[in-house]
């Protein structure tokens, strides 16, 4: 069977042992033994743009994207960025714990960054594990398929007035699911709480509206991967900061 990339790497994470891959190229073959803890998949990309603002895009959140997001902040830093944008477009989500790492280098310490809330209404709060607060002008960018973790992110930089958010309303996906195993081998998965940014917004089918929004459809979006110019949702996060810098 053929498989992509990423069902290949979770076959290969599977495996306590180091895997045999037989690479075909041409007509010859080679064996190359990888072990999982050599698969590093690269979640984050920055680069230093006009006006010495920075840019870091995040594809989605795993355990080591947190790291990886923390050394762009340094090397942007070091090249002496003095504006920052975000760029969630597209990041569909993922583990917690790295979102709320990341979001914890722009909040002040112990301050709310997210909590759920249960049918019950028993609340369980995550707050800011900060050390070292970034404290420059940010703006995020975020579409339709913004979602779960990159809302929690979005939403709490958006209340507390860290970031201007610039795109179009995220995805909506703000429940917390628990998989219940069935006796049959099946198993069904129980929505048991739902995540609320720090003012109380329900992120679940509503989803973040951005303080500025710039809609591009699929094919201006499609356009935009080959030419950062016809980036409308990017080009109006440059006004926005420059026009910060000079207030």
């Amino acid at each position: 069977a053929e498989l992509g990339l990423q069902d290949t790497v979770a076959l290969i994470k599977k495996n306590e042992k180091p895997v045999v891959l037989t690479i075909l190229r041409g007509s010859e073959s080679m064996e190359l033994t990888v072990d999982k803890s050599q698969i590093v998949m690269e979640t984050v990309t920055w680069e230093m743009k006009e006006n010495h603002t920075g840019y870091i895009a995040v594809s989605q959140f795993i355990d080591n994207t947190s790291e990886q997001f923390n050394e762009a902040l340094t090397s942007l830093t070091e090249e002496g960025m003095t504006s920052l944008i975000i760029d969630l477009r597209d990041n569909g989500g993922g583990l917690l714990t790295a979102c709320l790492d990341m979001v914890s280098r722009f909040v002040p310490d112990e301050k709310l960054i997210v909590y759920t809330e249960d049918k019950k209404g028993n609340r369980t709060e995550y707050n800011s594990d900060s050390v070292d607060v970034i404290d420059l002008p940010v703006v995020l960018l975020v579409n339709e398929n913004s979602a779960s973790a990159s809302e929690i992110m979005t939403g709490c930089l958006k209340d507390y007035g860290i970031a201007t958010i610039v795109g179009e309303t995220t995805y909506g996906k703000g429940i917390v699911q628990n998989i219940m195993p069935l006796p049959d081998g099946s198993a069904v998965k129980m929505t048991v709480s739902k995540y609320y940014t720090p003012n109380g917004s329900n992120i679940h089918e509503v989803g973040i509206t951005p303080d500025v929004t710039v809609e591009m459809s699929d094919e201006e979006w499609a356009a935009a991967q080959d030419d950062p110019a016809k980036d409308t949702q990017l080009h109006e996060a440059y006004q926005i900061l420059a026009g910060q810098k000079q207030q």
